[in-house]
């Protein structure tokens, strides 16, 4: 082991107690961003930026998407849809919405 490893080594520990529904959100919120817990929560506390890259938040919310879009596909598929419900119009719509939070995302996280 290099010396700045010795000198980094988590030895020490911190124990919080926090709500099942907090520790729930901070391991959703940590997943997202593809960190461990203990990287998210010490980033947030010491004002490090939580975010690992912006692409990386990116292509989650577009894998999301593609769910909600099988999703729809398989309602249409199985005639579950109710007639009408989903115009051409409404489509264009909630994509240019998609569109826009992912550029949201991509611009947030270029800042972060």
């Amino acid at each position: 082991m290099s010396a700045k490893a010795a000198t980094k080594a988590k030895s020490a520990r911190f124990e919080l107690r926090i709500s099942p529904e907090e520790k729930r959100a901070i391991e959703e919120k940590a997943a997202e961003r593809k960190l461990t817990v203990s990287e998210f929560v010490i980033r947030a506390a010491l004002g490090r930026a939580a975010r690992q890259r912006s692409d990386v938040d990116a292509i989650y919310q577009l894998t999301l998407c593609v769910d909600q879009l099988k999703a729809i596909h398989r309602q249409l598929q199985a005639g579950e849809a109710e007639p009408g419900a989903l115009s051409l119009s409404t489509l264009d719509g909630t994509m240019q919405a998609v569109c826009a939070a992912i550029q949201r995302v991509w611009t947030n996280g270029a800042e972060s």
